[in-house]
């Protein structure tokens, strides 16, 4: 069983490792460590978010609506292809270990 690492951070302090933005909606990618039958290991997950305008100030919801639903697909897909390029790519620290 997978455990985590770390304790989980505030979003607002962890950096994506992949942004995909398109027409006010961003789909980020962010590697989490843990650690699995004492190997480390990356899982990743994603957030998908919306900006507007509310007045003079930027928001965020993750509420989307109708005409945005298909650039949210659009996003999610390549972040799941961007993800399952990096599990793909062997790191540094795994062929060292093989």
């Amino acid at each position: 069983m997978a455990t985590i690492a770390n304790e989980p951070k505030a979003q607002s302090t962890v950096k994506p490792v992949k942004v995909f933005r398109l027409r006010g909606v961003t789909a980020s990618v962010f590697a989490n460590q843990a650690k699995s039958e004492g190997r480390d290991i990356t899982f990743h997950k994603v957030s998908v978010q919306r900006i507007y305008k509310d007045g003079d100030e930027w928001r965020t919801t993750t509420n989307f609506g109708r005409d945005e639903l298909p650039i949210a697909q659009l996003l999610m897909s390549r972040a799941w292809e961007f993800i399952l390029d990096a599990e793909a790519t062997p790191t540094a620290d795994a062929e060292t270990a093989a």
